[in-house]
């Protein structure tokens, strides 16, 4: 028995999960449930969209199946998309948040690292730098925020917070490599989802 059910799947040229569920009756009738969901999707929302019902003859299902699909499979598979492409948005407005006031602390930081003299009558006393075990602490802290956004696939905002060679010069060979490795990957990802979404 030969059938061409997968290569119809193929052809719709949509990455997702499926879950078809079918029931039959007993005058010989199906009960079809499909339901089309994206390998990603970070909204709850998503949840909410109802498997595809189809009743019908076993030879009805075979001519009309995937007539009846494709069309509301498209528009799940974009909506899926937009609602991703929302929350990367969102995510992207609170790091870009972050990122500002993480800047400033870092500006306030290099100017306690940079001494300026006070002067207290005749004696110059330099302003207190900041600790070794306080400045690994940043850097350990940065560098897991770097691993943890590139889980989520999100190169760009990772690089973004990637500290800093002129901060850390000790690091500067870890640090371009992780640079050089971000914007690969970033690349790749930003062609891949081009790709998907053409």
């Amino acid at each position: 028995m030969k059938t061409n059910f997968f290569q119809n799947i193929a052809e719709l040229n949509i990455p997702g999960n499926w879950k078809i569920t079918i029931q039959t009756g007993d005058n010989i009738e199906f009960t079809v449930s499909a339901l089309f969901t994206a390998l990603k999707c970070g909204d709850n929302a998503a949840k909410a969209v109802p498997p595809m019902l189809l009743k019908g003859t076993a030879e009805e299902l075979n001519e009309g199946f995937f007539d009846t699909i494709t069309v509301p499979v498209i528009q799940t598979a974009g909506l899926y998309t937009n609602m991703e492409t929302y929350l990367q948005g969102l995510e992207q407005a609170r790091l870009a948040s972050k990122i500002e006031q993480d800047k400033k602390a870092k500006e306030k930081a290099q100017a306690n690292s940079n001494p300026s003299p006070k002067k207290t009558g005749d004696i110059e006393l330099p302003e207190p730098k900041i600790s070794k075990e306080d400045k690994k602490k940043a850097y350990d802290e940065a560098m897991e925020k770097v691993t943890e956004l590139i889980k989520k696939f999100k190169f760009t905002d990772a690089l973004e917070i990637l500290p800093s060679v002129e901060d850390y010069p000790n690091k500067e060979t870890e640090l371009k490599k992780k640079a050089q490795y971000l914007k690969q990957q970033g690349n790749l990802y930003e062609k891949a989802f081009e790709t998907f979404n053409a």
